[in-house]
């Protein structure tokens, strides 16, 4: 787990290059379309996609044999990042900034990695029963999902500094995302499955946990 928070910490050196790179090629006049750019294409899909680079080390991990654990390791390499993230926001704009973030955007990495725990973990009880379309679909969830519930809590941020309207939408959303979190945590702990090893039996396996 302390390997992962460092991958978590780590993964916020490419996210800084690559989001400046990408800043300068988008580009758009109008605030609620450059909001959106920044939001989905800059912040969300280089973030979450940088994660997702450090938490597919996990794959092959002896102590990943359980679905539940990718949650477990998503959720640290996400509060790795948003510790390194917090400190330079900290650092810009104040100690007060830590108070809010506290509140918001941390556990909303949280909330972030707990979907792509839950599907990346997905995808890797589908290899182990031999479900190749499970663990691709797995692995794209695993990354899309973020994107979106990220993309769509900055967006609604963003917009905020410029257009009160935003305030609620906001709110609501980090709600329904604290919500969603909790519950899909609470769901996949008690559905959780044991990942089949190689000296498994496969039919006595799938007749204890099911087909997918």
């Amino acid at each position: 787990v302390l390997k992962y928070l460092g991958y978590g910490a780590l993964s916020v050196i490419p996210a800084i290059v690559l989001e400046m790179i990408i800043q300068r090629v988008l580009y758009s006049p109008n605030q609620y379309v450059a909001a959106f750019l920044e939001a989905f294409c800059v912040a969300a899909l280089v973030e979450e996609c940088c994660k997702y680079f450090f938490l597919r080390r996990c794959w092959n991990e002896p102590a990943f044999d359980y679905q539940f654990d990718a949650i477990v390791y998503a959720v640290t390499v996400s509060l790795g990042f948003a510790a390194i993230e917090n400190i330079e926001y900290v650092l810009q704009y104040g100690p007060g900034t830590a108070m809010v973030r506290a509140v918001t955007s941390i556990p909303g990495h949280a909330i972030f990695g707990v979907f792509m725990g839950y599907f990346f973990g997905m995808a890797k009880f589908s290899e182990s029963v031999g479900s190749s379309a499970g663990v691709r679909f797995g692995k794209i969830y695993a990354v899309v999902v973020p994107i979106l519930l990220h993309g769509t809590y900055d967006f609604f941020a963003m917009c905020m500094n410029f257009d009160n309207r935003f305030t609620l939408p906001f709110f609501a959303f980090l709600a329904l995302l604290y919500l969603l979190g909790l519950n899909r945590v609470n769901r996949s702990a008690k559905n959780d499955r044991r990942i089949v090893g190689k000296d498994d039996d496969i039919d006595d396996f799938l007749s204890r946990f099911g087909h997918l």
